[in-house]
């Protein structure tokens, strides 16, 4: 392996969805392109992907395994029947949602999920760098929180998915974290978690508990057996004295022992 090739950085993370209309392609790269300038990765469908099974399996994917939905509000977007799919899933799974207005819209026609959030500004009477500015705030803000809700949220997904089977439960650390995290929740508006990624929890320590009671009743048996086992060796080597005490005789009361 050459030097250059050993060198090789693995890809970041994505770590912002975009959504917008196609009309505001040419802003969304220049945004993109910031972005990446400020270490920041986002998922962009430049293409447009049809919509069916294809498109859901896909845009939904991208939207769940990213930290945070930034919504590019114009009026083509808001009228835009695929954006606002996108929208409702973010919300659905209670992503962090982050408008940004390219071009004014009347807030009558913005959707209540993003209407009632505070507006990053970036139209062409704006400061761009100002605006990436506030915007890279704004995804840095409870960073750690939003991550972890990322990940249990896909966990919980593929939980779902797969008829909601316990080898796909939380275990050890990554459950006491995610009980943790469970706890702090609700603390802030923002901190919201999922009604899946809260039936997840919940069933990855009740799956823990029943294992450690089959654990525990797997070390009672092999204590009974090994028990067992001792008092046959017994009574093997002295019968009589064996007889004896399991009918509460003891030796010293001058039972003859073993000879």
């Amino acid at each position: 392996m050459s030097a250059a090739s050993g060198d090789k950085q693995a890809p970041r993370p994505r770590e912002v969805f975009i959504s917008y209309s196609r009309k505001d392609k040419e802003f969304v790269r220049r945004l993109d392109e910031e972005l990446k300038r400020r270490d920041r990765e986002a998922w962009v469908d430049w293409e447009g992907i049809p919509p069916g099974d294809t498109w859901e399996k896909t845009i939904y994917g991208a939207i769940e395994a990213t930290h945070t939905f930034i919504f590019v509000l114009t009026p083509d977007s808001i009228a835009y029947e695929v954006c606002g799919k996108e929208i409702a899933h973010a919300a659905a799974n209670n992503k962090r949602l982050v408008p940004i207005v390219h071009r004014d819209v009347a807030a009558d026609n913005v959707p209540k999920s993003l209407g009632e959030l505070n507006w990053i500004f970036f139209r062409e009477s704006d400061d761009f760098e100002e605006a990436t500015g506030k915007l890279i705030s704004a995804l840095d803000t409870d960073l750690k929180w939003v991550r972890v809700h990322t990940r249990l949220l896909t966990r919980a997904i593929e939980w779902n998915t797969n008829g909601r089977n316990n080898s796909f439960a939380l275990r050890g650390e990554d459950l006491r974290s995610a009980e943790r995290w469970l706890a702090e929740a609700g603390a802030q508006k923002e901190r919201q978690p999922t009604a899946l990624q809260t039936e997840y929890i919940i069933a990855s320590r009740k799956a823990a508990a029943r294992r450690q009671r089959i654990a525990l009743g797997a070390i009672n048996v092999r204590r009974v057996r090994r028990s067992s086992a001792r008092h046959r060796g017994l009574a093997a080597i002295c019968p009589r004295q064996t007889r004896h005490e399991s009918v509460g005789i003891p030796a010293r009361l001058g039972v003859a022992g073993c000879r």
